[in-house]
C-alpha cells in the first residue's frame, strides 16, 4: 500500500473525522442483517481561533466547520460537510483553505485473517482547495477522491492508504506534496 503522509500542522478535517467515527462507531455496534435504516446522526457547525503552524510557518487560523455525520444499521455511513479556514502568518500574508462535499462509506471490511480492517471512503465535492487573501486558487482538488485507509484489527495501529482518483486532484497526485510547496510559496 502507498502511505499517505500527513501536513505539519495540518488536520484533514473531513477525511479525518469521517474515518475516525467510522472506525469508533464500527467497532463500538455489532452489524445488523436488516436494511439500511439510520440509526445515529451526529450534526455539528463550530467556529475557532487559535494558533497555529502551518507547514513549518507559525500564525493564528480561524475555522468554520459543518458536519452531518449519518451511521445505517449497516454499518455504512454518509457524512457531509464543509471546512473553512484562513491562515494568518505572522507576517500578515494570508491564505484560505476550503474543502466541501460528500463521503459515504459501505460497513468496514474486516479481514480476520491477515488481522486488519478496511474502511473505503470516496469523497466527492471539493476535496481541497487553497486560494490567496485575494482569490487566486494555489491548489485545487475536485472530484471524486477513493480512501481505502487499513488498520490493525488488534491494535488499531493505522497500516496505509491506498487512493484512487477520478478528477484533477494535483495534491494526491502528488502524493500530498503539493499543499506546503503552494501556502510556502505564498506565505513567504
Amino acid at each position: 500500500m502507498r502511505g499517505a503522509q500527513g501536513r505539519p500542522g495540518i488536520v484533514r478535517p473531513v477525511r479525518a473525522v469521517a474515518v475516525a467515527a467510522a472506525m469508533a462507531i464500527v467497532l463500538a455496534l455489532p452489524g445488523t442483517v436488516l436494511a439500511a435504516k439510520p440509526v445515529e446522526q451526529f450534526h455539528d457547525h463550530f467556529t475557532d481561533t487559535f494558533e497555529n503552524n502551518l507547514c513549518g510557518i507559525d500564525g493564528m487560523s480561524s475555522i468554520a466547520v459543518t458536519s452531518t455525520f449519518t451511521l445505517y444499521s449497516d454499518d455504512s455511513f454518509k457524512s457531509a460537510g464543509s471546512y473553512r479556514e484562513t491562515f494568518t502568518a505572522l507576517n500578515g500574508k494570508s491564505v484560505k483553505i476550503s474543502s466541501a462535499g460528500t463521503t459515504s462509506g459501505p460497513p468496514a471490511v474486516i479481514d480476520e485473517e491477515a488481522g486488519t480492517i478496511t474502511f473505503i471512503t470516496p469523497f466527492k465535492g471539493l476535496p481541497e482547495k487553497i486560494q490567496t487573501r485575494n482569490g487566486s486558487v494555489l491548489l485545487r482538488d475536485a472530484g471524486i477522491i477513493t480512501f481505502a485507509d487499513t488498520f490493525d484489527l488488534e491494535t488499531g495501529e493505522f497500516l496505509g492508504t491506498e487512493v484512487t482518483i477520478k478528477g484533477p486532484h494535483p495534491e494526491a497526485e502528488s502524493d500530498f506534496q503539493a499543499f506546503c510547496e503552494v501556502v510556502i510559496t505564498a506565505l513567504t
